[in-house]
């Protein structure tokens, strides 16, 4: 089942749709204009950041590719806090997300201001590389503690895809960290995205047959993302966008719009992710399928007859054991959160939608740790959109609740 189809993606149109661009609406190919004319669109990170310079600032790599950056306050108040950058696409080169460059600088700022070390590294893979994510912002508190010294508390923020890394590493040693922040954070975990994403393409393909070349595992030679498929979707959809509208009735598929702009961008963001993300994960599972629907009964509020007919011709795919190990191990979280854990989430996120937050919270329940996880969602569409003071508010939410922890 793997392909080695290369699909060639335009700069321009792929940051657009990685998973930690700090405004995915902003560059969106159905409408790019009506967010930039939006007077309540936030600013970004950097316009109101305080000034901030580090005494200390040390640089190094952890392994091919991983890429730190260590920057230390004159005056150090002794505590650390660790970055987690979001997901690189597999056609950019090992590094920063495109366009995360300005979230990182952004954070590295209030950090100093605050006293706060600050401390982040880029990755040795790209795409869905979630151990190696892990592991190198692991290796880079251990890091830090021979450069600098043994920090007394450390803290962890994690955006998008980077959220969920660092939740691994609260989840599995809970006493090397006094909190977690996470943005936008994908903390259902990878097998909660990949099956959104995948029922939202196979569903497309059910209401809006053959506008779209390939198949859910398959593209064909040479498929080019804006010409093979952000064009004919959006053509389909504003044709006819009556079938959308019964897609996000779907109750596996559950779409953030509000209005018919967002329905589309969200439909198209759902579809490019999906497509930019296949060699890469099957790379990762063997070439075994990673997505299974073969009993899955589609439900949501559309017509018996039309949910009937839907369950009987929409295409049908299986899992293999591979994917299901990959899927499980990196990563399924477990809701064993032992440190407080602040969330900022919009309600209407088109890359990793609120469900995330919601079955993370269902998981915190069932383990008796309802306590440690707090939750904030912004009324707004847009991924990573949040405001200076949102973020400020986050951040002091996780240095307060760490602070009326006991003891270990």
């Amino acid at each position: 089942m793997k392909t080695s189809i290369a699909v060639r993606i335009s700069l321009a149109v792929l940051v657009a749709f990685t998973l930690s661009s700090i405004s995915c609406a902003k560059h969106s190919p159905v409408g790019p204009d009506a967010w930039r004319a939006s007077s309540n669109a936030p600013e970004r990170l950097s316009a109101r950041a305080p000034a901030a310079t580090a005494e200390k600032t040390l640089e190094g790599d952890i392994g091919p590719g991983a890429h730190y950056v260590i920057s230390v306050p004159g005056t150090w108040n002794g505590d650390l806090v660790l970055y987690a950058h979001g997901y690189t696409a597999p056609v950019f080169p090992v590094g920063l997300p495109p366009g995360e460059e300005v979230l990182v600088d952004g954070l590295r700022a209030l950090a100093l201001q605050g006293g706060f070390a600050f401390a982040y590294s880029s990755y040795s893979q790209t795409g869905l590389g979630l151990k190696d994510a892990a592991q190198r912002t692991s290796q880079l508190a251990n890091i830090f503690s021979d450069l600098v010294g043994e920090p007394s508390r450390t803290f962890l923020i994690g955006t998008s895809f980077g959220a969920l890394a660092a939740l691994k590493l609260v989840e599995d040693h809970p006493g090397r960290y006094a909190g977690l922040l996470t943005l936008s954070g994908m903390i259902g975990g990878v097998r909660a995205e990949i099956d959104y994403v995948s029922n939202v393409r196979v569903l497309f393909d059910y209401f809006y047959p053959g506008v779209l070349p390939g198949d859910l595992y398959e593209l064909p030679a040479g498929f080019d993302l804006q010409r093979d498929l952000i064009d004919p979707a959006t053509a389909a959809i504003q044709a006819n966008p009556q079938p959308a509208i019964a897609l996000t009735q779907i109750a596996q598929t559950p779409i953030p719009f509000s209005n018919g702009l967002e329905l589309g961008q969200s439909i198209i963001q759902a579809l490019a992710l999906q497509a930019i993300e296949l060699q890469d994960l099957l790379e990762r599972t063997h070439g075994q399928g990673f997505f299974d629907n073969t009993s899955t009964i589609y439900t949501g509020n559309l017509p018996p007859e039309l949910l009937a007919d839907l369950n009987n011709r929409v295409a049908r795919y299986s899992a293999g054991p591979a994917a299901l190990n990959f899927l499980a191990k990196y990563y399924d979280p477990t809701g064993d959160l032992r440190i407080p854990m602040v969330s900022l989430h919009t309600t209407l996120d088109p890359v990793v939608p609120l469900f995330h937050e919601t079955g993370y919270q269902a998981l915190v329940d069932e383990r008796g740790q309802t306590a440690n996880f707090h939750r904030t969602t912004v009324e707004r569409y847009g991924h990573v959109m949040f405001t200076l003071d949102e973020i400020v508010a986050g951040f002091g939410q996780m240095v307060g609740l760490a602070a009326r922890q006991p003891a270990p």
